[in-house]
């Protein structure tokens, strides 16, 4: 496999687990440090802790007691079948228990059968009753992701990429749960064990010595083939998320792929995402597979030799008992270890999620901001109720940024913001709506019941719910044309259909289903004009007290350009409207300007954290 150094290292050829561990996860501690596997063991240990925790004690006793009942099932069903089938039929030396009922051969398998079904309906609830927690479990860390995405700072956002969201809500969060999973049946197969071992001493303890050899073998072939688990789980983590990165790039800009030719491009990219994410997987199922395979062969050639070379006075019944105990218990003891090395492997997962939330996590000496009582709120939902609307941006210490002004917005007042492409105009719509830089922004809000402020965060998310925004670029998401356009929201659907028309998209109206067609968005179906103007609609459609258009005029003929002009005058004049343009029309039209320069740019980098990405056009 094809691998880059990491610091300037040249990456050991020591297979997939030591080249891609050394080049995604950092160096390797020193096997010097006596106490660095120590103190890693501890972190582990803890992070267990924190999922279980996070489960809730009500799932864990749940999962716990359908664990247990499934191990008590899986003993019971093997007594009895050794106790009707082998049981009282060997000599005086028997290893095993002796047979409790005196049953012919005949009756004998017929109860074995019957119990046998009753054990499979059991082990169908219990199979029923742990995928539902699981799934249960699996939602609530999807949707608690999800929500910290949607409600994150802007700041914190940047510093997170989609590839690695997806991969963490598509996979990283199933491996989460998982590993609880495979941590509480690691503990049923040590139940097993105790049960297999008690079984034993108390019945037959002339078997205990081959069940000590099965273990010693169980352990030895632990030994001898080690899993590395926790460093191919993170292995794994990483490179699904660089698949996931991929798939999302090339399925979001499958048009843009295609235009340019480069499929083959995109198809490498895939293959090769896709071949290191196997090899992982192939790694840690070979592993698991070669101890497995190890672990029967040491249990079966250690008790076997015992039984032929020391017991040579045993009945044939007893020896597949003997054997039967030995190998049961060495499975116990190799679910004890493969349980813990699945649970380690796939706790890395568990481990990113944790990463991502804090990152996604405003900081908790970040106040949550001012925000509106609720007799305010509710009066601000009529466009009548407004006077002014003042944005001021302020520095980290929280004293007024002369670099950057603010803006003031007044009803029946146009402004406009207007300035050459790099100046910052999106950065300054985007500020002025509280999508970036909430945390340090200042809102304030005259109206007719008074003044009233907003600030940080929370404010932001409630300036948000009574204003508009329409972004330059629009998206369109796969559903009706009704719900892309209401989000849900209920509006009459004449009203949309004569908002199609004002625009010149009545065309829309003649699909099959009209506005509730599905829209199929693998490749686009629309113009950018035409998708430029759902997304104005998008924003009128919610009938907000303040409207924010970015370019509202971009990418549209004269026709459609001069009907977005006419709309947009008309609603000023009952509204609060802001727009940023290029369009010469719609600025001699504005009843006030506000204009950029291209060193604007620099001052609006610094308000926002010094983030290079945050100025846009």
């Amino acid at each position: 496999m094809p691998t880059q150094p990491n610091s300037g290292d040249r990456p050991r050829r020591s297979g997939l687990g030591g080249t891609l561990d050394s080049r995604l996860n950092g160096p390797i501690p020193r096997r010097s440090d006596p106490i660095a596997p120590i103190l890693a063991r501890l972190r582990r240990l803890s992070l267990a802790w924190q999922l279980a925790r996070e489960a809730g004690w009500r799932h864990l006793v749940s999962l716990a007691l359908f664990t247990a009942l499934s191990s008590l099932l899986e003993i019971a069903g093997l007594g009895v079948g050794v106790s009707l089938l082998l049981g009282g039929q060997g000599g005086g030396a028997s290893l095993g228990p002796q047979l409790p009922l005196r049953l012919p051969l005949q009756q004998g398998l017929a109860l074995l059968v019957a119990l046998v079904l009753v054990r499979g309906g059991l082990q169908a609830w219990i199979a029923i009753g742990r995928e539902h927690l699981r799934s249960g479990f699996t939602d609530r860390l999807r949707q608690q992701l999800l929500g910290q995405v949607m409600h994150a700072p802007a700041v914190n956002l940047e510093q997170v990429g989609r590839g690695e969201l997806l991969g963490l809500l598509m996979a990283d969060i199933n491996r989460s749960v998982y590993a609880l999973d495979q941590g509480l049946s690691a503990l049923q197969a040590l139940l097993s064990l105790v049960l297999y071992a008690s079984g034993v001493l108390l019945v037959g303890r002339q078997a205990a010595f081959p069940l000590a050899l099965a273990l010693l073998a169980t352990a030895a072939a632990a030994m001898l083939q080690r899993s590395g688990s926790w460093q191919l789980g993170r292995l794994q983590t990483r490179l699904n998320g660089a698949l996931q990165r991929t798939v999302g790039d090339g399925l979001h800009g499958l048009k843009a792929v295609r235009a340019a030719v480069a499929e083959a491009w995109l198809l490498r990219r895939f293959a090769e995402d896709n071949r290191r994410f196997r090899q992982v997987l192939q790694q840690t199922v070979q592993r698991q597979a070669l101890f497995t395979a190890l672990r029967d062969t040491l249990v079966v050639a250690v008790v076997g030799v015992w039984l032929v070379w020391g017991r040579a006075d045993l009945q044939p019944a007893d020896i597949a008992t003997t054997l039967l105990l030995a190998y049961r218990s060495g499975s116990a003891l190799g679910g004890v270890i493969g349980g813990q090395r699945n649970c380690l492997g796939a706790l890395s997962g568990y481990q990113e999620l944790c990463k991502k939330r804090a990152l996604l996590r405003p900081p908790t000496e970040q106040e949550p901001g001012a925000t509106l009582a609720p007799a305010t709120r509710a009066a601000l939902d009529r466009p009548a109720a407004w006077h002014a609307l003042r944005w001021q941006p302020t520095s980290a210490s929280g004293a007024a940024n002369s670099a950057a002004a603010g803006l003031e917005l007044q009803p029946g007042c146009l402004v406009a913001v207007v300035g050459p492409s790099g100046s910052g105009k999106t950065t300054l719509l985007d500020g002025f709506c509280g999508l970036l830089g909430e945390e340090h922004s200042h809102w304030c809000v005259h109206s007719a019941i008074g003044e009233a402020s907003l600030s940080g965060p929370a404010g932001a998310r409630q300036l948000r719910q009574l204003l508009a925004y329409a972004p330059q670029g629009a998206v369109l998401f796969e559903a009706s044309l009704r719900h892309n356009l209401l989000l849900d929201r209920p509006q009459p659907p004449q009203l949309i259909e004569a908002w199609l028309q004002r625009l010149g998209l009545a065309h829309l109206l003649e699909r099959a289903a009209g506005i509730d067609d599905p829209l199929p968005l693998a490749l686009d179906h629309f113009s950018g004009g035409e998708i430029h103007r759902l997304g104005l609609l998008r924003a009128w459609l919610r009938d907000r007290p303040v409207e924010v258009l970015d370019e509202p005029t971009a990418f549209l003929d004269a026709e459609s350009a001069q009907r977005v002009r006419a709309i947009l005058l008309e609603r000023s004049r009952q509204r609060l409207v802001l727009v940023s343009t290029h369009d010469a029309e719609l600025i001699e039209q504005a009843d006030r300007v506000v204009r950029l320069k291209a060193s604007d740019r620099e001052q609006a980098e610094r308000q926002h954290h010094h983030h290079p990405s945050g100025a846009r056009s």
